[in-house]
């Protein structure tokens, strides 16, 4: 299959995996699902693949880990090829600059996203 990054540098190294000949589904599992398992790492009851984005040579993440007490808590992962990831078991501790900010409780759906010169995470917090 040819894929066309629209506005971004090509990404030789995405995983992509061709639509199954049976498919009429405009988009499609990869075969061997879960690449993430769900008790990866000692602490998980489950974890959520929502951002990941080419890193160095490879891919970085943030992943939302559901704690066995079903806390939601943000990790980093990185994978050299997107399909084989290494989970940090320990959570992001995100420090604030300014007190008068929500101090960070839970985390849900983080996203990912290079501009210029840095990467940025944001994401849904507890309120």
């Amino acid at each position: 299959m040819n894929v066309k990054i629209i506005g971004g540098t090509p990404l030789p190294n995405m995983p992509w995996q061709d639509k199954p000949a049976d498919c009429s589904d405009v988009l499609w599992r990869y075969t061997e699902n879960p690449v993430i398992r769900r008790d990866q790492i000692p602490c998980s009851n489950s974890i959520f693949n929502s951002a990941a984005v080419p890193f160095g040579n490879g891919f970085a993440g943030v992943f939302r880990v559901d704690d066995k007490a079903r806390n939601m808590q943000l990790h980093a992962g990185f994978s050299d090829d997107g399909i084989h990831w290494e989970i940090v078991p320990e959570r992001i501790e995100f420090v604030r600059s300014d007190p008068s900010l929500q101090p960070f409780q839970y985390g849900y759906d983080p996203r990912v996203c290079f501009i210029e010169d840095r990467y940025y995470v944001t994401w849904c917090n507890a309120m």
